[in-house]
């Protein structure tokens, strides 16, 4: 076996698949997207694949310009990992939280807890939220600007981990003979004060069972990016067009990763791959293909509009794209915006066929085909020092990962590349993170 072993997240929304007309597809639940049996039988899949960690996107607004062709269901992210908490026992558990529409006490809590009815499995995926109905569901009338949030966001994640730190590991007692639960000498006040937030601790949990929940960030933006190499265990990014432009990135983000004292091999670059699996090649071609035709024009129009912050509802869609904002100009999730129009100007698209291209991946690394030839595909990545491994987004639930962990894992296995079982219990021995010691402030 390669000592060199491939890291994989199951990336899963509420919108039943990756592929924008997920819902539609004859075999995707799309019935169950509000049940509880359909995460279950997503969770279940995705431990029998050995699957590092299993990943929740979540977003605070319905995407208004959509709404009718898309499944606009957002289950709230935390809850849905703690419900599957008990019904896993080795998989991660990555719940999406904004950082620009909540508070580090609160979110100190919730992965606290998630992080101990999981013995050790959670993982906080760090987002600053992208859109203006994100912050119009919280009183404001614009979003915050972009570099702002992520300057709000490094103070959060600075509270909250000190918060987890407010408790030292040995501070629970249980000594039943003296009366004494616990060593209060052992639990610190933060007394934390910062330019956007105040917050005195301890947080009234103990410290997690990994130290730290192990935290993601998906920044494509240079700021985003510093973000990531500076605070996250894990960069989710969008993947680069070529093996080559992934090296590059994977090296780029490693050395940022030094800069700032870390050690590289303790930050895991793992880009989205879409992967459309079947038993053979031919019959993953037609999956796709029948995919494609199913999706509406409308939803083309709404994506689009919604990913480059320009309203085309009066276009038609075999009409070219309008003028639209530079990425400086641009406030939302610049990544997508970024792909789309670079697109945009290299192919000189129609709405239509603009919206067909991105909807089959949504900018990640995309691939059709056999087992066999989806292992080759993310095998050379990973060989070539492009990643670290992939956040694996599948096009509809659940047979998307049936297909995955069917053809996919196994030709991975038998290439000495992926486990064949678990090395640990919790997400951080998964992953091959260390255990963060405990940085307990002077009392004041």
């Amino acid at each position: 076996m390669s000592k060199k072993q491939m890291h994989l997240g199951a990336f899963f929304t509420t919108y039943l698949g990756h592929h924008l007309a997920a819902w539609r597809y004859s075999e995707t639940k799309t019935e169950e997207v509000v049940s509880l049996s359909l995460y279950k039988e997503i969770a279940e899949l995705s431990e029998k694949g050995k699957f590092d960690l299993l990943f929740i996107a979540d977003v605070l607004a319905h995407n208004e310009e959509d709404l009718e062709f898309t499944p606009q269901i957002r289950l709230e992210a935390t809850t849905v990992m703690a419900a599957l908490a008990g019904l896993t026992s080795k998989i991660g558990l990555a719940a999406t939280l904004s950082t620009t529409y909540h508070h580090p006490y609160n979110v100190a809590r919730k992965f606290s807890t998630l992080d101990h009815l999981s013995d050790g499995r959670a993982a906080w995926n760090i987002v600053t939220s992208a859109h203006n109905n994100e912050a119009q569901n919280y009183g404001l009338t614009h979003h915050v600007d972009h570099s702002l949030r992520y300057e709000m966001s490094e103070e959060f994640v600075e509270v909250t981990k000190e918060l987890w730190d407010s408790w030292e590991d040995d501070a629970l007692l249980y000594d039943r003979e003296n009366g004494r639960f616990l060593d209060g000498n052992k639990i610190h006040p933060i007394h934390f004060e910062g330019t956007y937030y105040k917050v005195r601790g301890p947080i009234n949990s103990p410290r997690p069972p990994q130290g730290n929940p192990v935290l993601i960030a998906a920044g494509a933006s240079p700021r985003g990016k510093e973000f990531a190499a500076k605070i996250a265990d894990i960069l989710f990014t969008i993947a680069s067009p070529t093996v080559e432009e992934g090296k590059a990135l994977y090296q780029e983000m490693k050395q940022k990763a030094i800069s700032f004292g870390r050690d590289p091999n303790q930050f895991k670059i793992m880009p989205g791959v879409v992967p459309f699996v079947g038993k053979t090649q031919k019959e993953a071609e037609e999956k796709y293909e029948h995919f494609q035709e199913l999706v509406l024009p409308e939803l083309g129009i709404g994506m689009l509009s919604r990913y480059l912050g320009i309203d085309l509802i009066n276009y038609s869609p075999d009409d070219r794209l309008p003028d639209i904002p530079s990425l400086e100009e641009y406030n939302g999730e610049k990544g997508r915006f970024k792909i789309l129009s670079d697109l945009s100007k290299k192919e000189n698209l129609t709405i239509r066929q603009l919206a067909n291209v991105f909807a089959r991946g949504q900018g990640h690394l995309f691939v059709v085909g056999s087992g066999d030839h989806v292992a080759d595909k993310l095998s050379d990545w990973f060989l070539n020092d492009a990643c670290d491994g992939f956040n694996v987004k599948f096009p509809y639930f659940p047979g998307g990962i049936k297909d995955f962990v069917d053809y996919a894992i196994p030709e991975l296995q038998n290439r000495g590349l992926y486990r064949t079982e678990y090395e640990g219990n919790t997400l951080r021995e998964h992953l091959g993170l260390d255990f963060p010691k405990v940085k307990v402030k002077a009392k004041m």
